[in-house]
């Protein structure tokens, strides 16, 4: 529950939905800027999914020179690796 400008106990409502969840449901509690929200799972769920469909931003690798300039040009095929782990793990299809 929003108490004022805090989260209090384990019962919660949707800023959303106003529909009732406790902590064992999942959601999730926060803030938008100072003031409290709290999101049931299923408009939580939502939101992230509004989020990721308004990112439309593609991997960027580093450059040769951003890594010279870094003073790490003896690492080039390290990096590569790890960026291609990175990107690997942090692209969705």
């Amino acid at each position: 529950m929003i108490d004022g400008l805090n989260h209090v106990g384990e019962d919660h409502i949707c800023s959303v939905c106003q529909t009732e969840f406790t902590n064992d449901e999942g959601g999730m509690l926060g803030f938008i800027g100072i003031i409290p929200v709290a999101f049931c799972p299923f408009c939580f769920a939502g939101i992230c999914d509004m989020v990721e469909q308004l990112d439309d931003r593609e991997w960027e690798d580093l450059t040769d020179e951003e890594i010279e300039q870094m003073g790490l040009s003896n690492y080039i095929k390290v990096i590569r690796e790890a960026e291609a782990k990175l990107k690997e793990k942090n692209t969705y299809d």
